[in-house]
């Protein structure tokens, strides 16, 4: 059963009887004609765009479910997903995205001792060794800005101190986030790791960081500068610098690169980018970011990227 806001969206394009193809060809606000777009097309692609998210998170199991629930919740939508997600636990505490469901009922918690209690039930995860997802679980307590203690610190400490591996590079963000004296000199000295794997999680751990320590500046700029444009660790290096400011002068450029990533990379890749476009495009850039919300199935996370930047875009005009 589709929730209600759904049912709210399809009647906000009948009513106003525009098609994706009439919005995308709209000039809006900012754009070179000066002209701008009537507020009932800005409503019908706002419309579509979550109509897009609640297709998505009700067709997929995977993460890609709660990366479209997240989408909505940042659009207003909490008390819905949260009774969602509240009806579907039964089908998913054995899923291999439960920590995903988790954290969308975290950030959703109506208390602190609700919050609370999911918060336990995902830190008992990663005090498991033989759980198939604890690194889910301590990335789940990193994006939720969660200060681990006790004995789940300990843990932390001990992994950040192993060898070079993902469960360190994730150890060391939640130990930052802890306040760890080590900790992002450990994730800054990763941005220069022969494996690509740890460049990518460095950058991607210090996007979600947004510091502005000097040194940690710096070193992105960089890594930036030295990594090969095809590699799998380039978007997220791109989006990390734009996001702490790296190096203002190369600040245009860096927006354009990631303009061209997410008009043609991977889905990865294109839904990376959109953490850092949603807050840098304008009104003017929709029209092409909108066809990306009727692409296959097989790109949902791009959708998903796509739908959050336009729903991000229209809420700052």
């Amino acid at each position: 059963m589709k929730l209600p806001l759904v049912t709210q969206a399809g009647c906000l394009r009948r009513t106003f009887g525009l098609s994706l193809g009439l919005v995308a060809a709209v000039a809006l606000p900012g754009a070179e004609t000066g002209s701008t777009v009537s507020a009932p097309a800005l409503a019908a692609l706002a419309a579509h765009a979550r109509d897009v998210l609640h297709q998505i998170m009700e067709s997929e199991h995977s993460f890609v479910r709660i990366h479209a629930a997240e989408a909505l919740m940042a659009a207003g939508e909490t008390d819905a997903i949260r009774a969602y997600f509240l009806r579907e636990l039964p089908a998913t505490e054995s899923s291999a995205f439960r920590i995903g469901v988790w954290r969308v009922l975290t950030t959703a918690a109506r208390s602190p001792d609700e919050r609370s209690a999911w918060i336990a039930k995902i830190e008992r995860v990663y005090g498991d060794p033989a759980a198939k997802d604890r690194n889910n679980a301590i990335e789940t307590l990193c994006k939720l800005g969660y200060h681990v203690s006790g004995p789940t610190l300990a843990i932390v400490r001990q992994q950040a101190a192993g060898p070079p591996s993902a469960p360190m590079s994730l150890a060391l963000w939640s130990a930052q986030l802890a306040g760890e004296p080590y900790a992002l000199e450990g994730l800054t000295a990763l941005l220069a790791s022969p494996d690509v794997a740890l460049r990518t999680d460095a950058a991607y751990a210090l996007r979600w960081l947004h510091l502005s320590d000097p040194a940690m500046r710096q070193a992105l700029a960089h890594a930036v500068a030295v990594e090969p444009v095809g590699t799998s660790a380039y978007p997220y290096l791109l989006g990390a610098a734009l996001t702490v400011d790296a190096d203002p002068a190369q600040t245009k450029i860096w927006e354009a690169k990631l303009d061209q990533i997410f008009a043609t990379g991977a889905t990865d890749a294109r839904f990376e980018v959109s953490w850092t476009l949603k807050h840098r495009y304008q009104a003017a850039d929709l029209p092409r970011v909108a066809a990306f919300l009727d692409r296959p199935a097989s790109e949902n996370d791009t959708r998903v990227g796509a739908a959050m930047i336009i729903l991000t875009t229209l809420a700052r005009q």
